[in-house]
């Protein structure tokens, strides 16, 4: 049975997003182009890249041009941009109009400490009248739809959502992306869809709900509860691309495919190619480290896997052994009990850090 979403008022230069209905969310160190390529290969309709300081695209900064990695990107993208000054976020929007994108974002989500120090992303849900001059100043200057991510509030004595929404509606955004948890929550505890669904109900636009999805069963959960126009995945995606897949089987009404372990090494291998062709031979191979260690989290004697990879001292080992390892069904794995994984193992390898995620 298709899923009941909210009828929404599209700005006209946005009537492609009638049929957007998963998103993957921009995150630091994680939504570069070679993982967006994979995510859409399993079904994200849009994806976004690594959110962008706006004063480090002003100031020319060479490292934070590198993140709006869009040139010749034929699929739907959008950059995000985060700051608290106005003047540096309209020139960063007239900057980026003659980049490759389909919307520009404003970042009013993002817990990271090093943001909100600067008194941007979630920060500025504690100034409103900042939050509404930072808008006007970007929309005047965007040669794109802008579009914007919220979270419910900075805490729980200043729950805004609502206010801001409808805000954000009469400045002229195309969708409001809402993660169902306040700024001090971070990502504890459970997002609030009643929330998502509450904002859903607020504004004519569309609401793309965040927070807790982390398959196709939560995907339809999400939706049902709170009739959102889609969902934007973050750290659900992290080591797991072919979430979209499943989320593409719900819309499509029927059942979720089975991902073989011989194809997870495979586009693991995909993705070290393209992490290595883009950022170099150390740099690419430890940003798929960090997808490596929530891949093969579950199979029984994964963490000797992921050890071996860890140890590879260049792309073409870690290659090598993902090839083996998908060849012979992972020899080992072999004589495992299961239960044997250390799903919980992180360490430098693995973590995921500074960027907002989900």
């Amino acid at each position: 049975m298709p899923l009941d979403r909210k009828p929404v008022r599209l700005d006209p230069r946005l009537t492609w997003f009638s049929g957007v209905h998963r998103l993957l969310s921009p995150m630091a160190g994680v939504t570069d182009r070679p993982f967006r390529d994979i995510c859409r290969r399993f079904g994200a309709d849009m994806g976004f890249c690594e959110f962008a300081s706006a004063s480090g695209l002003t100031y020319g900064g060479e490292a934070t041009w590198k993140l709006v990695d869009t040139e010749g990107e034929d699929a739907l993208v959008g950059v995000q941009i985060f700051g608290n000054d106005p003047g540096h976020m309209a020139g960063a929007a007239r900057l980026l109009g003659d980049r490759r994108m389909d919307v520009l974002d404003i970042n009013f989500g993002c817990p990271a400490k090093k943001v909100v120090k600067k008194c941007g992303g979630s920060a500025l849900l504690a100034d409103v009248p900042l939050l509404e001059r930072i808008v006007k100043a970007v929309v005047e200057s965007s040669a794109v739809p802008v579009t914007a991510k919220i979270r419910t509030g900075w805490d729980e004595d200043s729950v805004n959502y609502r206010e801001v929404g409808l805000l954000l509606q009469e400045l002229g955004m195309g969708w409001v992306t809402m993660h169902g948890r306040t700024r001090s929550q971070k990502f504890s505890g459970q997002a609030d869809w009643d929330r998502i669904a509450d904002l859903v109900e607020t504004l004519d636009i569309p609401v793309i709900g965040n927070g807790d999805v982390v398959d196709g069963a939560s995907y339809r959960a999400m939706v049902e509860h709170t009739r959102c126009h889609g969902v934007m995945i973050g750290r659900g995606a992290i080591g797991n691309p072919w979430i979209f897949a499943e989320m593409t089987a719900v819309d499509e009404d029927r059942e979720a495919p089975s991902i073989p372990f011989a194809e997870m090494c495979e586009v693991t291998c995909d993705h070290i190619r393209g992490e290595v062709a883009q950022r170099g031979e150390n740099q690419g191979c430890l940003v798929v480290r960090k997808h490596i260690a929530r891949t093969f989290r579950g199979y029984p004697g994964a963490a000797a896997l992921r050890k071996e990879l860890y140890a590879a001292p260049d792309s073409s080992t870690m290659m090598a052994i993902l090839t083996e390892a998908g060849a012979l069904g992972d020899p080992r794995l072999m004589g495992v009990a299961v239960g044997e994984d250390d799903a919980g193992e992180s360490g430098d390898q693995g973590g995921i850090r500074g960027g907002s995620a989900d």
